[in-house]
């Protein structure tokens, strides 16, 4: 795929070889100490080199800061923030997928913000405004090493109160021009740094790309902006991503990784929604299960619960994910959208059931009564509650 940058409201660079423009980036802007946020996995497959290399070329200071987890708490958050402020660092690079992204976002508003990780958690649109981001977070670079979250250009982030055992999502837009926000400063979008990720995440961190267009699109809150790219993504994603997961090719990890990177940018105008809700409150609940996998096995059951709702929004889904419904009614093409899901599912070696990744079903009623406190579960197309996603949830178990 061809490069490309873009600034608006952070300055992005895709393509081969952007994460290694970091250290000329740090001197544009005058930065001279770092600290490199990242996870014990990617260390030590070597992911970081070319960042600390392009750091000393440029005669850049740094630390390592490698604790972040999959499905991060608030103490790992605590501990990065620590980090940062008693390094003296004047910028965080956060290298590696959602997780640690998520964590060098949070850190960096908490260490010039104050409070707590829960004091910035949204629960409902008011909660955007009325507990603000006041003041720049430290300015972050973020390099993804997955592609799936699209965190590194998202104002999102998602971080596990593992007393509630919930999820917390943490959100800020630029409330003006210019104004602070939860995300980065600059995002080096590098595909060449997937080329050493395993077949099982490649296919669990790809559907959840899938999963953001897919939301996206049929969200009761989607602005039109929105619909164009999450119908290009879902086409891209049932194109290239079984080949990136089977042969794992460099054309196909490129065209995931754009994939994904678009997501991210939509997932700040639209919403998601119950496959979301579910997932992130069985992963909190569960924290060993991948989040690519969560959300896999809770989509059908999702998909079916809705597509009653809106046969025409899944109709569009089904032709996007390569599905015929030329002369098919509404009904059927909406139907073929969830047999065209579970197809790809079966063909990524995904897991479909609760069961198969050890969620208990006493637990069932906890995890969909818990999914109601989400702030996902109000942009679902159909109103759902606690019953409603008590039986989606059986019905992915």
């Amino acid at each position: 795929m061809d490069e490309y940058t873009f600034s608006f409201p952070i300055w992005v660079e895709f393509g081969t070889g952007a994460s290694g423009k970091v250290g000329e980036i740090a001197e544009t802007q005058g930065w001279d100490r770092a600290v490199i946020v990242t996870d014990p996995g990617i260390v030590e497959a070597g992911l970081t080199d070319g960042i600390v290399d392009a750091l000393e070329t440029a005669g850049i200071a740094y630390d390592l800061s490698d604790g972040v987890r999959p499905n991060p708490t608030v103490s790992m958050v605590e501990e990065t923030a620590e980090t940062i402020e008693a390094s003296g660092a004047d910028f965080v690079v956060a290298v590696g997928g959602g997780s640690v992204m998520d964590v060098g976002k949070t850190a960096s508003m908490l260490v010039t913000n104050g409070g707590t990780v829960a004091d910035y958690e949204v629960v409902t649109d008011e909660d955007v405004v009325a507990e603000p981001v006041e003041n720049h977070p430290v300015p972050l670079v973020t390099v993804p090493t997955t592609a799936g979250t699209g965190s590194e250009v998202d104002f999102w982030a998602v971080i596990t109160d593992t007393e509630r055992e919930f999820k917390m999502a943490l959100g800020q837009p630029p409330l003006y021009p210019g104004g602070p926000y939860l995300g980065a400063s600059v995002s080096l979008v590098d595909p060449a740094l997937t080329e050493s990720l395993p077949p099982r995440q490649t296919a669990a961190t790809g559907f959840d790309a899938l999963s953001h267009a897919l939301e996206n699109y049929v969200s009761a809150v989607s602005p039109p902006l929105v619909t164009p790219m999450a119908l290009h993504v879902m086409e891209l994603i049932a194109e290239y991503l079984p080949e990136a997961y089977h042969d794992g090719t460099m054309e196909a990890r490129e065209h995931v990784m754009f994939a994904a990177h678009l997501a991210g940018m939509g997932e700040n105008l639209a919403g998601f929604g119950a496959i979301h809700s579910l997932a992130e409150v069985t992963g909190a609940m569960y924290p060993d299960i991948p989040h690519g996998e969560a959300i896999a096995i809770f989509t059908p059951a999702v998909m079916e619960f809705n597509r009653t709702a809106i046969p025409e929004r899944y109709r569009d889904v089904a032709a996007a994910l390569g599905e015929d419904v030329e002369g098919l009614s509404v009904e059927e093409a909406a139907r073929r959208a969830v047999e065209a899901v579970e197809d790809l599912m079966d063909e990524l070696d995904l897991p479909s059931r609760l069961r198969d990744v050890g969620v208990a079903e006493e637990d069932l009623r906890t995890i969909a009564e818990k999914s109601m406190a989400t702030s996902e579960i109000g942009d679902n197309p159909r109103e759902a509650d606690a019953d409603d996603l008590l039986e989606i949830a059986r019905n992915s178990y």
